[in-house]
């Protein structure tokens, strides 16, 4: 199922459920409507049908993320005798009690993963129930949107920085291509690989040594990257191929 693949992709990526609790927060302020966050909530034990997502997949820009918003409240200004009968499909009871589920299980990985890292048995179970919860929230479209569209950029990121290594490894200093891969994928963010490059005594070796300053601040950056995140550059990667390989419209 395409929708709960990215669910459960996006529920390991923590800024993503931060956002939406954020926005949980707005709606208890009355400064947003619960019809904005999701649609529903699908019971975990029948077999239901999760949203179908206009632009999962796609290439949005933030900017055009907000052109959908400032499209909305135009919406909304001319519709406000829609609102309330909008807002009736949804109890705002049991949305208190699911939303306070994530937000315990959200609470419970971040506990888990500052105790025992992220990839420790207990982490991935953690992780696991931050997921099972996570999937039974109905989000409307536009909430997808813009989670993939973060893990997206994200991705982006990475790339950015693994193609300038590549570059400054392969076609700057002359490392065979085979040899890179070996040393680099895997350890994205740890300077070990450099080091070793360094040490290897190989003929590449000295001139790795002309860029090993770059080298080390796109390691750096990477590392950055994988603090904000809190995953790993592979689980990025696989989290956001997963998102991106759903095509818009997917049904479920």
């Amino acid at each position: 199922d395409g929708i709960n693949q990215v669910q459960c992709s996006v529920a390991e990526y923590p800024a993503s459920i931060a956002s939406l609790l954020d926005q949980f927060d707005k709606v208890e302020a009355e400064e947003l409507r619960l019809t904005d966050i999701i649609s529903g909530f699908i019971d975990p034990d029948q077999d239901d049908v999760a949203p179908t997502a206009t632009h999962i997949g796609s290439e949005l820009s933030e900017k055009e993320l907000d052109d959908e918003d400032d499209e909305d409240e135009d919406k909304d200004d001319t519709d406000e005798d829609d609102e309330s009968d909008e807002d009736v499909g949804i109890d705002p009871e049991l949305a208190r009690e699911k939303f306070s589920e994530l937000r315990r299980t959200y609470a419970a990985m971040e506990t888990a993963i500052q105790q025992y890292g992220r990839y420790d048995e207990r982490t991935k179970e953690s992780i696991d129930a931050l997921s099972e919860t996570f999937k039974q929230f109905r989000l409307i479209p536009k909430q997808f949107d813009r989670l993939v569209n973060d893990m997206r950029q994200t991705m982006d990121k990475v790339r950015t920085q693994e193609r300038l290594v590549m570059r400054l490894c392969v076609d700057q200093a002359k490392m065979p291509k085979k040899t890179f891969v070996q040393l680099f994928a895997g350890n994205e963010s740890s300077d070990a690989w450099i080091d070793e490059a360094l040490n290897s005594g190989k003929p590449y070796a000295e001139r790795v040594a002309r860029y090993e300053e770059d080298l080390r601040r796109c390691v750096q950056k990477l590392k950055i990257i994988e603090e904000e995140t809190g995953l790993s550059v592979e689980r990025i990667k696989t989290s956001a191929v997963v998102c991106l390989s759903v095509k818009r419209s997917t049904p479920c």
